[in-house]
């Protein structure tokens, strides 16, 4: 009981202070820095399913565009880590993050099995869940088959994004790339590697395991290329892959720059592979404080290799 009022106390004190600390550097004459952010959790109903999700804010940060995070294959809002919260602090853009349907919290797959298009349904649901939120205006954050979604939904609906960061994308497939699928779908059959995502997923991680390694070994998905749509891209776009990545090549990048006409900066990550955020945080963090700086200093950003 003791320590409960004592943490009750600590509360209130600092509550009371974060009330009228705005008023203090007012009257000191200083800038207003608001250390306390602001995190919602919550979910909404797309039809016949749930879609959790978060917001990450802080008061002094613009309203829109909001930064929403498009997460891989077998992740989740949860397994971003602390890492929205700081591209927050660095970008000054409130966060929008939701986990996809049969990952984390959210509902699981219905029966439907995927096909060929099923990243360009993930980019509609996208805009979908936009509407729902009254997000007018964003920027894509996307990491491997996140970042394949931000791309097609930037091609597709170029009115309602101002920029693209993408982390390990894929706009066709390699040979090296179905080739570590293939690896790690052989290696999870002794090592923990399931185990590890049940902590996340529970019980859809079999399912959601399954999918991703059907789909990118399948014949239907052999010729698979989101190619002809870079084109359509009008925003500017950060694109980066570590330079150990076991899934592609440096031509994903090439690709980008070739096809998209809007400005794009390219980066190859040392020391990284297919997550360079975890594996190099301080270099990528860097990469892409500089280009969001760029973007809403400027409103435009050249094209750039790093």
């Amino acid at each position: 009981m003791q320590k409960y009022l004592k943490n009750l106390f600590i509360e209130i004190l600092y509550g009371s202070f974060t009330c009228i600390y705005p008023f203090l550097c007012t009257f000191a004459g200083v800038e207003c820095v608001n250390y306390r952010f602001m995190k919602t959790v919550n979910s909404m109903w797309l039809s016949d399913f749930g879609v959790y999700y978060e917001r990450i804010e802080y008061p002094q940060n613009r309203n829109e565009p909001v930064l929403i995070f498009l997460h891989d294959s077998w992740g989740c809002v949860e397994m971003w880590g602390d890492f929205p919260k700081k591209m927050v602090e660095i970008t000054g853009m409130n966060a929008f993050l939701y986990d996809r349907r049969g990952y984390g919290k959210s509902s699981p797959f219905d029966s439907t099995q995927r096909n060929k298009y099923y990243l360009h349904d993930e980019a509609d649901e996208l805009i979908r869940i936009m509407d729902r939120m009254n997000i007018q205006k964003a920027v894509l954050y996307g990491h491997s088959d996140g970042a394949t979604i931000a791309l097609i939904a930037a091609a597709n609906y170029p009115d309602r994004f101002d920029a693209v960061i993408l982390e390990g994308a894929h706009s066709f497939i390699e040979e090296k790339g179905k080739a570590a699928v293939r690896e790690n779908r052989d290696r999870a059959r002794h090592n923990s590697l399931l185990q590890s995502l049940r902590k996340y997923h529970g019980d859809k991680t079999q399912e959601l395991f399954k999918r991703w390694h059907e789909t990118w070994l399948s014949d239907f998905f052999a010729d698979w290329s989101i190619i002809p749509l870079l084109t359509d891209i009008s925003c500017p776009v950060l694109a980066f892959r570590g330079e150990k990545d076991p899934y592609d090549t440096e031509e994903q990048l090439n690709v980008l720059k070739k096809e998209i006409t809007a400005p794009v900066t390219i980066a190859i990550i040392p020391d990284a592979a297919h997550t360079p955020r975890v594996e190099n945080k301080a270099l990528t963090m860097g990469i892409i404080r500089n280009f969001t700086e760029s973007i809403f200093a400027t409103g435009r950003q050249d094209n750039i290799e790093i």
